[in-house]
């Protein structure tokens, strides 16, 4: 059975397929059209997806896409209606623009089914929780998903036994952790709705001096419930795009939100980390309301929420769980492996066959397709007796290495297949990197690769952590040996590397290992900022040109500056 999962719509769009309950390939939509977030349908990713598996679109016996339109629907609409004595306006306009929205996504999503497809559009947050508890290794774990909203609902918990998903209970819309964390994204002068990644980096660098009143924005209630306080925001019933999300009553009490080109001032870390302190404290009262209700010793994590790593790692640390696993695409574009997943074991009702062990479900391009690439471009590049050795000597040698091998990965984080690597040992690498490759805000942190029986010598509490979704303490005495993948509040956003996951990538960190006394590389995506993490060979190498790298390793071959 060929089931063709769908993620995203709005944004983030990406395609999964499952043959026979195996996970076939799976990409986001952004990194083969090259526009960051890229929503709609998907068409390039499910070509992907069916070119992998060598089949075709009348192959595929099940569409299975990531929100059900009808319940969104009917449920936001008649939300709307009660808000239009406040914003008349706006309030048609978000209606009639939600009647085309979902329109354009069931005909779109129907245009993808083939001669025989049966297309089943999925609850969206059920899918989400499938995309983590049906990959990881547990076969019982307790289920949360966090994310801006579903179809209504903005925070969901059940638990996962075997194959079958069990709801338990559920907060909805405008009552989002997600939507106040993009407002005060917004509000600090970042992206909303891409950006919020910074605010938690930001957040290390200030106190959390505002804790107080972030605590009277969202009440924790009994039995793992919160509630938002609606009155510090204005999102819910104008439209925060071209308003501001948060509302005068916050503006009076923080002040004006910064301009984009603004400095960053000590007050805006510490707002950034007052709301990051809060997020953690509820992510933390859900959880153990979670545990007391399922008695489960594991977690499973996903929604948009789940991609900060820092509230992960204090879930980890703090939290009743004894394991946490989170899918490296935990966003709205890994819904399409949840929502294929899901499908096939309510078909089948089959045991669990699939383990996610790795990211790479992208993209591959082979040293014969690079090389003809070089070739037909009139790149020079040298093809060295063994490229692992002459890599780890460029690293040793304080030169900042673009990595691009194999097949691409799914999800946000570069995980040793499109990254860029450099010596972790050196204090000045962080700022040199920002500065001249990704040209960036100066306190964003790196993160590093570190060989996975080596990662709880450093730092604390870490054994495995795979898809870089947990920020870990680095432990005192090593922070002085690694300072440019050390974050100003002593953690790192960390990777392990197994052999078996990853062979080259493994071998290439025992290499610097060799030379640097350190078994870690720093490493960041493969990509400047504004822009989808590389997918080709001209990708690769035209960003090489264009930022200050100092070499490009592409398969077995190596160009330099």
């Amino acid at each position: 059975m060929n089931i063709l999962g769908i993620g995203g719509y709005s944004h983030d769009s990406a395609a999964a397929l499952v043959c026979g309950g195996q996970l076939v390939a799976a990409v986001a939509e952004e990194r083969l059209t090259r526009v960051k977030h890229q929503g709609g349908v998907p068409r390039k990713a499910v070509q992907f997806c069916l070119d992998t598996a060598g089949i075709s679109i009348d192959d595929v016996d099940h569409v299975c896409c990531y929100m059900r339109p009808g319940l969104r629907v009917g449920k936001r609409i008649p939300y709307r209606i009660t808000q239009m004595f406040r914003s008349p306006s706006y309030s048609a306009g978000y209606i009639a623009y939600e009647l085309q929205h979902n329109a354009e996504y069931v005909l779109g999503m129907r245009s993808l089914c083939g001669k025989r497809a049966k297309l089943h559009f999925m609850h969206h947050h059920p899918a989400h929780a499938a995309s983590s508890f049906l990959v990881s290794p547990f076969e019982e774990a307790a289920l949360l998903s966090i994310d801006y909203v579903g179809e209504w609902d903005v925070t969901w918990a059940g638990i996962g036994r075997g194959t079958t998903i069990t709801p338990l209970f559920a907060e909805h819309y405008p009552n989002s952790l997600g939507v106040l964390y993009t407002g005060l994204t917004d509000y600090l002068g970042f992206a909303r709705a891409s950006d919020e990644y910074k605010v938690m980096g930001l957040a290390s660098y200030g106190e959390p001096e505002y804790a107080d009143e972030f605590r009277r924005i969202i009440k924790l209630l009994p039995n793992g419930r919160y509630q938002i306080d609606l009155l510090w925001l204005q999102c819910h019933y104008l439209a925060g795009s071209r308003c501001g999300y948060m509302s005068q009553k916050f503006i009076d009490r923080f002040g004006a939100p910064r301009k984009p080109k603004d400095p960053v001032e000590r007050k805006h870390q510490n707002i950034a980390a007052s709301l990051q302190c809060v997020l953690e404290e509820t992510a933390l009262h859900i959880a153990r309301h979670l545990y007391d209700v399922t008695k489960s010793k594991k977690l499973c994590l996903a929604g948009g929420v789940a991609l900060n790593c820092s509230m992960n790692g204090r879930l980890l640390r703090e939290g009743p769980f004894d394991e946490i696993f989170v899918q490296p695409a935990a966003g709205d574009d890994g819904i399409a492996i949840g929502a294929a997943l899901q499908k096939h074991y309510e078909l089948t009702r089959a045991p669990r066959a699939f383990q996610m062990t790795h990211a790479c479900w992208g993209p591959e391009f082979s040293n014969d397709a690079i090389k003809q690439f070089l070739d037909l471009a009139k790149l020079p590049h040298e093809k060295p007796a063994n490229v692992i050795e002459r890599t780890a000597d460029l690293l040793a040698e304080g030169k900042i290495v673009g990595w691009y091998q194999g097949h691409m990965e799914f999800g946000p984080r570069a995980l040793g297949s499109r990254s860029i690597l450099a010596d972790p040992t050196r204090a000045d690498m962080k700022d040199l990197i920002n500065k001249y490759v990704k040209h960036r805000e100066e306190f964003r942190p790196f993160a590093p690769s570190c060989l996975a029986e080596h990662a709880s010598k450093y730092f604390e509490g870490c054994t495995s952590s795979p898809f870089m979704l947990f920020v870990y303490p680095v432990k005192s005495e090593m922070r002085d040996k690694v300072p440019a993948i050390t974050h100003i509040d002593g953690t790192a956003r960390v990777q392990t590397v197994t052999r078996e996951a990853n062979p080259k990538y493994y071998a290439l960190i025992e290499a610097f290992e060799q030379r640097r006394g350190v078994p870690m590389i720093l490493n960041t995506s493969f990509n400047v900022m504004g822009e989808p993490i590389v997918n080709t060979p001209a990708d690769a190498t035209r960003c090489f040109y264009s930022a200050g790298m100092d070499a490009l390793v592409m398969g077995d071959y190596i160009l330099t500056k």
